[in-house]
């Protein structure tokens, strides 16, 4: 049994030692036949950009399973650079994606990760396919959103703006979601109200009514959060079209409870369960009111107890004024 298990463990040695040569071997050729594309001659005038470009793509894949990082992401920018001088976009630009890609997953380079998706949006957009575009910035978005959410944010909302190129506004307005999310995590409400409006306008044009009508008091809660009353109730009336008649009344309950200044109303009109199903940003929005009113409520007197202490004082005064 020992034996057998000597002679698999020098198997796999020597057929280690064969891949890493191999992939030496497969890096040096991938090199060679990039040089000779490149070069011209008496009867060559242009270099064979399109050549070129496949042995960089053949380098770098071989460089990247040697783990060399730094030059796989090298030739993948020459092989990008080759493709977009022989009008190959496309084939720029997923080159400029994957280094995007490498970049950010592999080396926390979030600044080249940027930049190249940014390229390889703009080629996708010159080869005419925005849809391709907007997939890009997407996944840049998705790998964006925890090291650099407010970038991550902007991509989703040029995502939305390339999306509607070919009139999808659905995808369009999940873009603008995406992109109001990261902006309420950011606290960012300006940018937050931007986009939820964004939103609002795509889906009402898709004939979309009732999520519109959970926008618009998405809208309500983040212009209450900012204390801009004014604008909360002009964004209520403003979409009060789209909101559900049980949904009417919770949101006049509390906005009659901020124009009247009670705590009591607002907390009760915020109880309601259609608020709790809202998105879990906005929802963390009604927890923050809530507890600031509760908080309100709490370090306010009761009324009855109030007068009844200043009767039972009055009385102690009057008696003490009869002993004297």
């Amino acid at each position: 049994m020992s034996s057998k298990v000597a002679e698999a463990e020098e198997c796999i040695r020597e057929a280690e030692k064969w891949y890493v040569f191999a992939g030496g071997i497969r890096i040096f050729i991938s090199y060679f036949m990039t040089i000779t594309s490149l070069k011209t001659s008496m009867f060559k005038w242009k270099p064979d950009y399109d050549s070129a470009a496949n042995a960089y793509q053949k380098a770098a894949t071989a460089y990247k399973a040697a783990k060399l990082l730094d030059k796989c992401l090298d030739y993948n920018v020459k092989a990008g650079e080759c493709f977009q001088k022989n009008r190959q976009y496309y084939s720029a630009a997923k080159c400029y994606e994957q280094v995007a890609m490498i970049c950010g997953k592999e080396k926390n380079d979030w600044e080249n990760a940027v930049k190249f998706f940014e390229k390889a949006c703009a080629l996708f957009r010159e080869h005419g396919i925005p849809d391709t575009a907007a997939l890009s910035l997407e996944r840049g978005a998705k790998m964006l959103q925890n090291p650099l959410p407010e970038k991550a944010a902007e991509f989703y909302l040029l995502a939305a703006e390339v999306a509607m190129i070919e009139n999808k506004s659905h995808q369009a307005a999940e873009f603008c979601s995406n992109a109001a999310r990261l902006f309420l995590k950011l606290k960012k409400y300006e940018d937050a109200i931007d986009a939820l409006n964004k939103q609002l306008g795509l889906l009402s044009e898709a004939e979309s009514s009732r999520p519109c009508g959970r926008l618009v008091v998405c809208l309500v809660l983040v212009h209450l959060t900012r204390e801009d009353f004014v604008a909360a109730q002009k964004a209520f009336n403003d979409g009060k079209c789209y909101v559900e008649d049980d949904e009417i009344y919770t949101m006049t309950q509390l906005l009659n409870g901020f124009d009247n200044m009670d705590s009591k109303q607002i907390i009760s009109a915020l109880d309601h369960p259609f608020i709790k199903s809202l998105d879990n940003e906005v929802t963390k929005l009604a927890r923050s009111i809530q507890q600031k009113h509760g908080a309100m409520v709490q370090s306010t007197p009761v009324h009855g107890a109030s007068y009844a202490n200043e009767t039972t004082n009055s009385t102690y005064e009057d008696e003490a004024g009869a002993m004297m």
